[in-house]
């Protein structure tokens, strides 16, 4: 059985046209935190696909346990580090962990719960950040389809405006399927999404930056000290 890995985002988009006329099984990820322009392009897909599957996960649940997810993340802040060190006002958590507990673990699980045997995803060969897993690959008994590891970003852009006739004005921004407003990571390719967001949804950005002065001022000390 055929499913795809959707996030609303381009990546996952080009792969909705590719594989639609096949039918596939839709799973959707929502965090709880996903910006409305996500929520637009969902619904797009929602109303076109057969089986549209809806995999719901709290993100503020699981950061209020273990802590906001960053790129720097100092141990005795972590949930395991402060059963050692005492509890701090901020915890703090890799935002790999993050990712995994909120969106690919809980997507996988739903697909395998569906008895998907092949699984449409995104994921491009030039993004900075991205799984081992490579097209063909079978993980958890699933085979991984990724039908456009070797485009490029204008090769998406260009085939889901040939598509769809217009692209959503914030596909502009590089990570464009948004799953969670106030992500406290990626920090090095976040600066045209946080501006969009500023401009945009300023409600959503106070919220954002009250996590991120939180988190600067966990681990912002840590650095000084350690450069010193």
């Amino acid at each position: 059985m055929l499913g795809l890995a959707f996030s609303g985002g381009k990546d996952s988009l080009a792969c909705w046209y590719l594989y639609s006329s096949q039918n596939p099984v839709v799973f959707w990820v929502n965090t709880g935190k996903s910006y409305p322009e996500t929520r637009d392009v969902v619904d797009e897909v929602r109303k076109a696909a057969k089986l549209f599957v809806e995999v719901q996960t709290n993100q503020q649940a699981q950061n209020d346990h273990e802590g906001l997810p960053s790129d720097i993340v100092p141990v005795d802040y972590t949930i395991f580090g402060m059963q050692c060190t005492g509890v701090k006002k901020v915890a703090v958590q890799s935002y790999l962990n993050c990712c995994a507990i909120n969106i690919s673990r809980p997507l996988m699980d739903a697909a395998k719960s569906y008895g998907i045997t092949h699984l449409v995803r995104g994921q491009r060969n030039s993004e900075s950040h991205k799984s081992p897993s490579r097209n063909g690959d079978v993980v958890e008994g699933v085979k991984f389809i990724q039908p456009i590891e070797n485009w490029s970003d204008e090769q998406v852009l260009n085939f889901i405006e040939a598509k769809r006739g217009s692209l959503p004005p914030h596909f502009s921004i590089k990570h464009s399927s948004l799953d969670c407003y106030d992500c406290t990571a990626y920090m090095e390719h976040s600066q045209d999404r946080i501006e969009w967001m500023k401009n945009q949804h300023p409600e959503l950005y106070v919220k954002y930056e009250d996590r991120m002065t939180a988190l600067r001022s966990t681990v912002a000390p840590i650095i000084r000290n350690w450069v010193m």
